[in-house]
């Protein structure tokens, strides 16, 4: 069996998940945060129903969906926050 290549993710109430994300360096380098946003959602449906809400941060800065995990130097073993985004406000 493989390695598999993962990121810890904080949700909104703190608490600390793994996500696996690929079984290959090059993989997991070039996967969008887009991507990402997906197995989130499969793996925390509760807090990742709508992908499209969730803003993710890496090193204090915003990730886009377009952006790959090398983009930003997101390495196995890497800290996520997410962050849901709420209608309404100012």
């Amino acid at each position: 069996m493989g390695r598999i290549y993962e990121v810890f993710v904080i949700g909104m109430q703190g608490e600390k998940k793994t996500i696996d994300v690929a079984s290959s360096e090059e993989e997991f380098n070039n996967t969008t945060v887009a991507e990402f946003k997906q197995k989130l959602a499969e793996k925390l449906p509760q807090e990742a129903s709508d992908p499209s809400a969730l803003r993710l941060l890496y090193t204090s800065k915003q990730l886009n969906d377009t952006d790959k995990f090398s983009d930003h130097g997101i390495k196995d073993k890497a800290t996520i926050c997410i962050i849901i985004r709420l209608p309404g406000g100012r």
